[in-house]
């Protein structure tokens, strides 16, 4: 019968121990990156987002070989880069896409079937659209292979299914848009985020989704179905500013006319 080298046991456990330490403090990173991006996007301020974006940095630059803090960061510029959108800042917003791009291309390179990435990517073609409508011809098809891939790699990453509910919103409707297509997309992205409740906390892309549904509902004209959208986003944050004081009285002024 062979012995127990103890000595052998012992490094073994610490390895272990080690591994599963280096992923808690990891997870616990990435957990508090998603705390700070949900405050920036609540305050609505670039601000904050910059000194999130700078943590992001550093904790990739920590493990540059780690693809999951290259994520992180990653998802914490597009935060960024839509705030910038909301406020018109055009000039910051060009600072930070060629960076967020090209962290997205490396994704994709490490893994072409990175469903969650092909949907970011789609994500900052819209962004680009969005401050250069000029540019859709252009990059409305590259952003829709994007959001394709993202859902054949994976149907259950509801990032994939939330742009294609912004791409159907927002192309005209003699393009391919269409209202009532967008909202089922949204529904079937909050769906997929309601499916664990770990990931809707202080995640900023989900209380996102719930006001863009609001809005394809108020387009649509169902008021309704709008208004208890708003009234969900609001019950989960109060403070949402956007929802509160932007959406719901936009929707109030809509239901008087």
């Amino acid at each position: 019968m062979k012995t127990i080298n103890l000595k052998s046991v012992s490094i073994i456990l610490m390895t272990i121990l080690f591994f599963l330490s280096y992923n808690q403090t990891l997870g616990q990173r990435s957990e508090d990156l998603k705390k700070q991006s949900y405050k920036a996007y609540l305050t609505n301020s670039l601000s904050i987002w910059k000194i999130v974006e700078q943590n992001a940095e550093k904790q990739y630059n920590a493990s540059p070989n780690n693809m999951q803090g290259l994520l992180n960061l990653a998802k914490v510029q597009y935060g960024l880069l839509n705030t910038c959108l909301a406020n018109e800042e055009k000039k910051v917003f060009n600072q930070y896409l060629e960076k967020a791009e090209k962290n997205v291309e490396t994704l994709l390179e490490a893994n072409e079937r990175w469903a969650e990435v092909h949907a970011l990517r789609a994500a900052l073609y819209s962004l680009e659209m969005g401050f250069s409508p000029s540019k859709g011809m252009f990059l409305g098809p590259k952003s829709e292979e994007h959001i394709d891939k993202a859902i054949k790699y994976d149907a259950t990453e509801p990032a994939g299914w939330v742009q294609k509910g912004g791409s159907k919103l927002h192309t005209p409707k003699a393009f391919g848009g269409s209202i009532s297509e967008a909202i089922n997309y949204y529904q079937k992205a909050i769906e997929l985020y309601e499916r664990d409740t770990t990931e809707i906390k202080n995640n900023w892309q989900y209380i996102n989704t719930l006001a863009w549904l609001g809005i394809a509902h108020s387009k649509n004209e169902a008021y309704d179905k709008a208004k208890a959208t708003y009234e969900k986003a609001l019950k989960i944050e109060p403070e949402y500013g956007w929802v509160k004081h932007v959406l719901m009285k936009n929707l109030e002024q809509a239901m008087e006319e």
